[in-house]
């Protein structure tokens, strides 16, 4: 322990609960007290002003009565407890996980034989032992695109192209945007308060389970219908699974898509010299996207065997902790999309403990890894330049739609400085890893994405890429999501 920490701190004792919080009592001595209240009054006699005395030589009585003893307690322990917090952790050897909070502080600012006490309630970086994580081999996932893979992007391109049309005589139609009420019965009582809503799906592409597209075919708008259906035996909701009910349905908007047509003029409309160039850019798009999926598939099996290899005790506090934020982000994001998460767990058939357990093991899951890389950081001497953590914010501002000024607001240097040493430390991982393809040859070129053909290259810059992406992503495309919008108009 250095001679500062000695002359700072006299005593600091360690409890370490049950649920990783670490209690650090911190006594302060009674001479850092008086040379901080010293200090203190010598700096409120420089900004305050008083009647025939000059700033800086106010008498320390005069300070007290004008600026009052509350005050200056407040600035004492504002200035003492942070450094005798960073000076406990630095002679017992710990690393915080997230930030103290302090409470039972208690001293006397006017005491000159007394001592400042309080006590720091701080998760703490768990204690963990790395397996040799040099040598680590990952198979790369074989990239391959099939005639049928592009002809389903050209499909989701034709898609984001479409003309949206209201439908008001005729009935629903496989291919349409529909959105729609659904009430539940349960041996002919209505199993909750009020319908869920679905919005914007395709009909005939909806994936409800159960399924109730065939029973929305036929029907208009304002239309409504009821019917039998029997929920699986592994349905989720065990309070539905394997029962018998009935779904009344009532379509609140119905929309159809008129697909332009696949032909050389579609092609000159994207910037494209005929369809066989609008197929090669599109393989391309699929290859790239799919390339990449790899690359992010190695890492992450890399981060997983570090993990798996490690051992250390996860602090239970940060992940309750987490795992409840994630709850309170989902029902506000629900919220946003005019939905509650009772129409969520209804939807999905989960219950509110099996989403909750999700949660619980989703957070669990990013604690350790972001521990381990951390460790990893903290052991190879990695560092995160000032370049680096800008480009952070930067990228993050882009992805985001945010001003860097707003994001800086939100996202602390800190927490910044944090993604990049982690995102280094799964570098170093690969960088010493042992990446190989299916036949177990060496990968030389682990992280090069395909490169664009000469055809390709003139086609670089139109909207295929998005296209591309929806094959893999199993979402509706951007136009549904468009309706929808209109919908809500």
């Amino acid at each position: 322990m250095s001679t500062a920490t000695e002359e700072l701190i006299t005593n600091v004792t360690v409890e370490r609960g049950d649920d990783g919080v670490t209690a650090l009592q911190i006594e302060v001595s009674p001479d850092a007290v008086k040379t901080t209240r010293e200090k203190v009054l010598k700096d409120l006699s420089k900004r305050i002003k008083v009647p025939g005395f000059r700033p800086g030589h106010v008498p320390a009585a005069i300070v007290r009565r004008n600026v009052g003893d509350e005050t200056i307690a407040q600035n004492v322990s504002d200035a003492l407890v942070p450094q005798a917090y960073q000076a406990a952790l630095e002679k017992e050897g710990l690393i915080p996980l997230e930030r103290a909070e302090v409470d039972q502080l208690t001293f006397d600012a006017f005491n000159g034989t007394g001592p400042l006490n309080f006590t720091a309630r701080v998760v703490m970086r768990p204690e963990m032992e790395l397996s040799d994580l040099k040598g680590l081999t990952v198979t790369q996932p074989e990239v391959e695109v099939t005639d049928e893979d592009i002809d389903r992007g050209i499909e989701e391109l034709q898609g984001q192209r479409a003309q949206i049309n209201d439908v008001a005589e005729r009935g629903a139609q496989n291919g349409d945007i529909v959105s729609a009420e659904l009430t539940v019965f349960m041996n002919g009582e209505q199993h909750s308060d009020e319908p869920s809503r679905l919005r914007g799906f395709i009909l005939g592409d909806s994936g409800f389970v159960p399924a109730i597209d065939e029973h929305v075919v036929g029907l208009k708008l304002d239309e409504e219908k009821r019917f039998a259906v029997t929920y699986a035996d592994d349905f989720k909701d065990e309070d539905l699974a394997g029962k018998e009910a009935e779904f009344l349905v009532k379509v609140t908007a119905l929309k159809e898509r008129e697909l332009p047509e696949l032909t050389d003029e579609f092609a000159v409309t994207l910037g494209l010299k005929d369809v066989s160039e609008i197929r090669e850019r599109m393989r391309h798009a699929i290859t790239e996207g799919r390339t990449r999926e790899a690359i992010e598939a190695v890492r992450t099996d890399l981060v997983e065997a570090a993990v798996e290899g490690a051992t250390f005790e996860v602090p239970s506090k940060t992940m309750h902790d987490r795992a409840h934020q994630r709850m309170h982000n989902a029902e506000a994001e629900l919220e946003q999309r005019g939905a509650t998460l009772e129409e969520y767990l209804q939807n999905t058939g989960k219950t509110h403990d099996e989403f909750s357990d999700e949660l619980h093991a989703e957070a669990d899951k990013e604690l350790k890894q972001e521990l381990v890389l951390d460790e990893i950081a903290r052991r190879e001497e990695i560092k995160a330049t000032d370049r680096e953590i800008e480009m952070h914010y930067r990228q993050m501002a882009y992805y985001t739609g945010q001003p860097i000024e707003d994001l800086v607001k939100v996202l602390d240097y800190d927490t910044a400085r944090g993604s990049v040493l982690q995102r280094k430390a799964v570098d170093w991982l690969v960088e010493n890893a042992d990446i190989v393809d299916a036949e177990g040859n060496q990968i030389q070129n682990f992280g090069q994405l395909p490169e664009l053909s000469e055809a390709e290259e003139s086609v670089a810059d139109c909207d295929i890429a998005d296209a591309a992406e929806a094959v893999d992503a199993n979402t509706v495309s951007e136009v549904v999501e468009e309706a929808e919008a209109a919908n809500a108009e």
